[in-house]
């Protein structure tokens, strides 16, 4: 059993853990709570313009969506970019370890196919992990990374990601663009996915689209669509950005608040041992006084 001086330390020891792990609860509690009331502010506009989008689609026939280099039908795709979003830091729970897993995944189910990979990171850790040697023997580069972002992106950093995205689209050196990112649905869940950036894809309904006799469209439907392409792009971008912000925050809370549980019960568990201790170290010294005591009668 370990001395009542190791037992002491150990206590103190998590204590001052306990200490860290809830004021970094109280932080990313914080910090969520405004994610949350910024993803609520710009979700009406990032739906507008999509739904917008989508129904401005719907006016165009394939060939007049294909004279638009970035909603042009991809016939061949021999490359591919990923664009990673991970956190800079950990103590954020299965966030960064979700994120990694499901890029690891669609690597490998896009060797299988022999196409040729490039990724975009957003996040120390995916820059990290696939910045490894073992990546680019296997022909695996990331061209482009961004650490250190502020919670709330700038506009200046989201142009910078869609536009660097969207040139190498229409200059051919990828002919799909893809994002890997968390969804943010409540505090305790989220979800990892896999969503297709470039080329922007026409949905599969579009019941509510725009028809030539319901509005007057000025100067037409081609010119708005190409001055609304940049727009959407960014509007992607931000949206993803900001939800896998919110779920590596929500994700970091209850990761702190797990670790501030799990020291109370270590703390517990160590004072009763410490008793424990304490109660047969009194036990001894009465015996030995007892037995002393005995011995000089």
């Amino acid at each position: 059993m370990a001395s009542l001086k190791e037992i002491k330390l150990k206590i103190n020891s998590t204590k001052k853990t306990k200490k860290i792990t809830a004021a970094m609860k109280l932080v990313a509690a914080a910090k969520v709570n405004k994610m949350q009331k910024l993803i609520k502010a710009a979700r009406p506009y990032a739906n507008g313009v999509k739904q917008l989008y989508t129904q401005l689609q719907g006016c165009l026939d394939q060939e007049e969506l294909d004279q638009n280099p970035l909603l042009k039908k991809v016939t061949k795709v021999n490359s591919v970019l990923l664009i990673v979003i991970s956190s800079d830091i950990g103590l954020c729970g299965p966030y960064n370890a979700n994120i990694l897993k499901l890029a690891r995944k669609r690597i490998k189910d896009l060797q299988s196919e022999g196409l040729k990979i490039s990724l975009l990171t957003i996040g120390r850790k995916a820059t990290d992990a696939f910045s490894k040697i073992v990546y680019k023997e296997q022909g695996i580069d990331v061209v482009r990374s961004y650490i250190n972002l502020q919670t709330k992106p700038s506009l200046e950093v989201v142009e910078e990601i869609s536009k660097f995205s969207a040139e190498r689209f229409t200059s051919s050196e990828v002919q799909k663009v893809e994002i890997i990112s968390t969804r943010f649905i409540s505090m305790v869940n989220s979800v990892a996915e896999i969503k297709n950036f470039l080329p922007v894809e026409k949905p599969q309904s579009l019941a509510n689209s725009v028809q030539s006799g319901d509005v007057i469209l000025e100067p037409n439907a081609r010119a708005l669509i190409d001055t609304l392409t940049p727009m959407y792009l960014n509007n992607t971008v931000y949206t993803d950005i900001l939800d896998a912000t919110t779920s590596e925050l929500a994700s970091r809370m209850t990761a702190m608040n797990n670790a501030s549980n799990n020291a109370d019960a270590v703390i517990n568990k160590l004072l009763l041992s410490y008793n424990k201790a304490r109660q047969s170290a009194i036990t001894q010294e009465i015996s030995e006084i007892v037995g002393g005591s005995a011995a000089l009668a």
